[in-house]
C-alpha cells in the first residue's frame, strides 16, 4: 500500500492486495469522505451493521466515515485486489482552496459528498462509466517525477466529473446477508477441494440447503464469477500442475480432476488454456 497527501486534507491510497483478508477500520470519529475505486479483483466490505457488499473490476464506491456503522474489515474473495481510496477531510475547510483553482466552478466538497448519501451514511456503489475509467485507469501508471502534480490534477477531475454525475442512473447497491455469505463461502471451499467429484448446481443446493437461484446469485455476487466457471478453473489448475509434475496419462489427468473423458478435458483444456494438454506439457 501507497499514500500520497494531494492537498492538505486530501490523501490518495493505492492498494495492491495479493491475500485473502486484511482487517481495517476507519475512524468513526473524523468527518472524512471516501472515495474508493476497483481496478483488479474483488473486495467484500462486512459492516458492523452486519451487510456485506462487493466491489469488482470498474466499480466505484463512496461513503462518509462518520458513523460505526462504516467500520469494516475486508475480505479479499479471489486473493487479489488493486484500487484507490481517496480520502478527503472536509473540515480541512478544502472548498475556499480548491475555488481557487478551478476559477469558474465552485466545488462544494461538503454538498458533495451529501448528494451521494441521501439514502445511508455509507453512501452508493456504482458501476464504472466510460469517464470514470479513464480517470482512475490513468492513475496506476504514473512516471515518479510527475506524481505529485499530476494526482492534483486528477483529484480536481474526480470533483469536477461527481458534481455532474447522476445519483440514480448508476447506483449498484448488492448486499448480502451473513448467512447466504457463509453458505456460499462454504460451497467454494467444497468446490476447491472436492472439484474431481461429480458436482452440480443442483447438488449443491440440496447439500448445503440453499435455493439454487439464491446459489448462484449470491456465488456470482460474492466470487464475481459463476460457480461452473470456478468449478472447471479449479479443474483446469489442477490438470496444469499435473501435466507438469506427473508422468501420468492425459486421460489418467482427465479422470484424477473430473472429466469423464479425455476428449473433453482436452476441450476445455484447450478453452480455457489456449492449447491443448499435450502441448502444454511439453512447455
Amino acid at each position: 500500500m501507497s499514500r500520497h497527501t494531494v492537498f492538505d486534507g486530501i490523501d490518495l491510497m493505492f492498494l495492491d492486495v495479493k491475500q485473502e483478508t486484511i482487517q481495517f477500520y476507519a475512524k468513526s470519529h473524523t468527518k472524512t469522505f471516501a472515495i474508493n475505486h476497483c481496478e483488479e479483483g474483488r473486495i467484500e466490505c462486512k459492516f458492523t451493521s452486519g451487510e456485506y457488499l462487493y466491489m469488482g473490476p470498474g466499480d466505484m464506491s463512496l461513503g462518509w466515515h462518520i458513523s460505526s456503522n462504516y467500520q469494516h474489515e475486508n475480505y479479499f474473495p479471489t486473493k487479489l485486489f488493486k484500487g484507490v481510496v481517496l480520502l478527503v477531510d472536509v473540515e480541512k475547510k478544502l472548498s475556499l482552496f480548491l475555488d481557487t483553482l478551478v476559477t469558474e466552478t465552485r466545488i462544494d466538497l461538503t454538498q458533495l459528498a451529501n448528494r451521494f448519501c441521501e439514502q445511508s451514511e455509507f453512501g452508493m456503489m456504482m458501476e464504472e462509466t466510460e469517464s470514470v475509467r479513464q480517470i482512475f485507469s490513468s492513475l496506476y501508471k504514473v512516471p515518479d517525477q510527475i506524481k505529485r502534480h499530476y494526482f492534483k490534477l486528477k483529484v480536481i477531475e474526480i470533483f469536477l466529473l461527481l458534481s455532474i454525475i447522476s445519483t440514480t442512473n448508476h447506483e449498484k447497491r448488492s448486499s448480502y446477508r451473513k448467512q447466504q455469505v457463509d453458505i456460499v463461502k462454504a460451497v467454494n471451499e467444497y468446490i476447491s477441494t472436492q472439484f474431481m467429484k461429480r458436482i452440480t448446481i443442483d447438488s449443491l443446493s440440496d447439500q448445503f440447503d440453499i435455493p439454487t437461484s439464491t446459489l448462484k446469485r449470491c456465488f456470482k455476487g460474492v466470487y464475481g464469477t459463476t460457480i461452473h466457471h470456478y468449478l472447471k478453473e479449479c479443474r483446469i489448475n489442477a490438470a496444469k500442475h499435473l501435466l507438469q509434475e506427473s508422468d501420468q496419462s492425459i486421460l489418467e489427468i482427465a479422470n484424477a480432476v473430473g472429466y469423464e473423458n479425455g476428449s473433453k478435458f482436452t476441450s476445455a483444456f484447450k478453452e480455457a488454456t489456449g492449447v491443448t494438454p499435450s502441448a502444454y506439457r511439453k512447455v
